[in-house]
């Protein structure tokens, strides 16, 4: 039977949620339903709340929200995971039969990006979409099971929040994409749950330089503490040449963009040397377009690398990063923001696009 639930509801021009109750529909056929234990707050959701979605006005009201952990309560015909079972969510689904799960490109699975399904009704009858089909800003939510990774881990539940978003997305750009060896140079550019992540996997994997760029004090201050060797404020300093100084006067073996922004990812470029990887993770809005010398993209070396979610495998990914949050190798409390319930949801929102914690959760 359907299940009355509360939820923090997105409506049609407005940029305040709403947590009000929904009546979320039953599981179908592959799907299940989870309650959710602990959500990380991701700033892409106050990007899509301030109207990125992609979606009509038509297609409101939706709940957002992507990164949880949580308990399978029911399970539609033919779904995977057993009732009781604890499990991580993440939007990027693994169907494991496209041409792109086949081809090991599981970030580019042909189930992500689909149409908002509807995940239940307000009181009034309207019903309730899910953009990135995850919908965990929820007591409970209903999900393909194909988004649903079983977990055994004795992790707090916060901690395992961040995995389906941050996690994955910093370290796998790192890890999976940039593919940073012992000794080389990193610059990562924005240091927001993203790049903070980016810098605690560059310091685990050897890096002898990690430069970090960063408008806001607090937050260089925290990435020096995880691992960065040099800060810089991008008001400060030329950047280009500060990486330069860093690395021998060639710039970085690896730039790695986290900043949300078209500034952000020309100075990743910019500030990579000759034949180095450069690593885009922003999202501004869907049509930004960002432009690079053609002489310097074509003819000077630089290999340009998309990082969908840190090019993730659920599964693979579960068994390299959990044991390093685990075993202390990377530092998930220091990540942390406030832990809030879902009804302080304004809080919450206003703490991540303020930017003034790293990662907000709600739990509890």
């Amino acid at each position: 039977m359907p299940t009355t639930v509360q939820a923090a509801v997105a409506h049609a021009g407005e940029r305040e949620f709403r947590v009000e109750e929904l009546e979320l529909r039953d599981p179908g056929p592959g799907e299940v339903v989870v309650e959710i234990d602990a959500t990380a707050f991701c700033y892409s959701d106050w990007i899509a709340l301030r109207g990125d979605t992609g979606l009509p006005g038509d297609a409101y009201p939706v709940v957002l929200g992507h990164s949880a952990v949580g308990t399978v309560v029911e399970r539609g015909a033919g779904a995977r995971h057993r009732v009781g079972r604890r499990v991580l969510i993440t939007a990027t689904p693994e169907c494991g039969r496209c041409f792109w799960c086949r081809a090991g490109r599981v970030d580019q699975c042909a189930q992500l990006f689909v149409p908002p399904p509807v995940i239940g009704t307000l009181g009034d009858g309207r019903a309730v979409r899910a953009p990135g089909a995850s919908a965990t800003y929820a007591e409970r939510t209903v999900i393909r099971d194909i988004q649903v990774f079983p977990v055994d881990s004795g992790l707090p539940d916060p901690w395992l929040a961040m995995f389906g978003c941050g996690v994955i997305s910093g370290m796998g750009a790192v890890v999976n994409v940039a593919e940073v060896r012992p000794g080389a140079s990193v610059l990562v550019v924005g240091c927001g749950q993203v790049g903070l992540w980016m810098i605690q996997a560059a310091r685990a994997a050897g890096a002898e330089v990690i430069v970090a760029v960063e408008r806001l004090a607090h937050r260089r201050a925290l990435a020096a503490r995880l691992g960065a060797t040099h800060v810089l404020d991008p008001a400060a300093c030329d950047v280009e040449e500060a990486v330069r100084d860093a690395t021998g006067g060639r710039g970085a073996d690896h730039g790695l963009d986290a900043g949300g922004s078209v500034d952000s990812v020309r100075t990743a470029f910019a500030a990579t040397r000759l034949g180095g990887v450069v690593t885009l993770t922003s999202y501004v809005t869907r049509d930004t377009t960002v432009e690079f010398p053609l002489f310097d993209l074509a003819l000077r070396g630089r290999d340009v690398r998309s990082s969908q979610s840190g090019r993730l495998d659920m599964r693979r990914d579960m068994r390299r990063f959990l044991p390093m949050l685990e075993h202390g190798v990377v530092d998930a409390e220091a990540m942390l923001g406030r832990i809030r319930p879902l009804s302080a949801m304004a809080e919450t929102l206003e703490a991540a696009r303020s930017r003034a914690e790293p990662t907000p959760v709600i739990a509890g």
